[in-house]
């Protein structure tokens, strides 16, 4: 990697109150809202609070859209939250080398790559190593990898979230599925209807492109939340319905479905999960999936 790579990252460590506000909002100086984003919005927050959630695996999140689709520019809007590691091009080494004394100590918690195809385009071998790092830190969250001198394994608790197009997912299925790399994530796809895509030209006419500065009320350390039986054993059937796309049993999925369950509740300001989280993650449960569905 080389010495240009800090130049590539975005990081804010703030306080846990110091500018933060309400989910969901943003800050004064940002008055044009991204047109029917809300939904992946949510998404991405839960994905980020979940590296918080006591006794839980965070979940990783891979946003699938076609080009021009907006993920870049919605992940943007998260990038200077506390615990971000935001960067458009990385390496296994690189990411161990620069930034695992971070993610051990927990100042980074979050890995967000806005164009997984970047890290993907180098030389197989290079490929093959950082999706095996990436397998390592999601399943068994431990940052792992060996070189011919060196060898890094270590704990950590952090996740990914990252984009690619619809495309680049169709060519890479395959491959990415193999090694069990697209089993270990949440994936969110979406599309746009008619009217969406004109509401998106008409406010791109008046205002540009206008990114905002989304702040988390994150906590400062790990957070207890509750989830009764009742409510997780609704969730079976849906990552039972995840699995079988993926020819898998779902069980990956469901462990994952729990803790957005419970980011879903911290981000209600709940300490207990409620139907109203089980019911929205049911709506949210239309995109997790390669269907496609417009937002």
């Amino acid at each position: 990697m080389q010495k240009s790579h800090q130049q590539q990252v975005t990081r804010l460590h703030n306080s846990e109150t110091n500018g933060a506000i309400p989910y969901g909002s943003i800050s004064a100086t940002n008055i044009n809202s991204l047109i029917n984003t809300k939904l992946l919005e949510k998404t991405i927050e839960c994905a980020i609070i979940s590296a918080y959630i006591k006794n839980e695996k965070p979940f990783s999140l891979l946003i699938v859209a076609v080009a021009e689709s907006g993920k870049t520019t919605v992940m943007k809007q998260y990038r200077n939250n506390k615990g971000i590691l935001y960067i458009t091009d990385c390496t296994a080494y690189g990411i161990t080398r620069d930034f695992l004394p971070k993610m051990v100590s927990g100042e980074i918690k979050t890995i967000m790559i806005p164009d997984l195809t970047t890290p993907l385009s180098k030389s197989a071998k290079t490929r093959a190593t950082f999706i095996a790092f990436l397998n390592n830190l999601i399943e068994e969250g431990i940052a792992k990898i060996t070189t011919y001198a060196l060898t890094w394994d270590r704990e950590v608790n952090a996740n990914i979230i990252t984009a690619v197009t619809r495309e680049s997912l169709e060519d890479g299925r395959h491959e990415w599925a193999k090694m069990g790399f697209l089993s270990r994530l949440i994936v969110f796809s979406y599309s746009y209807n008619l009217a969406t895509v004109v509401k998106i030209f008409n406010q791109y006419a008046e205002h540009g492109v206008k990114i905002n500065n989304k702040k988390l009320k994150l906590p400062k350390k790990q957070i207890d939340i509750k989830l009764p039986i009742e409510i997780a054993e609704k969730l079976h059937p849906i990552a039972m319905k995840i699995g079988e796309q993926q020819k898998l049993y779902g069980f990956r999925a469901l462990i994952n479905f729990r803790v957005f369950l419970k980011a879903l509740a911290y981000r209600n300001k709940r300490k207990t999960v409620t139907m109203q989280e089980f019911n929205e993650f049911l709506e949210l449960s239309s995109y997790l999936n390669y269907d496609f569905n417009p937002l």
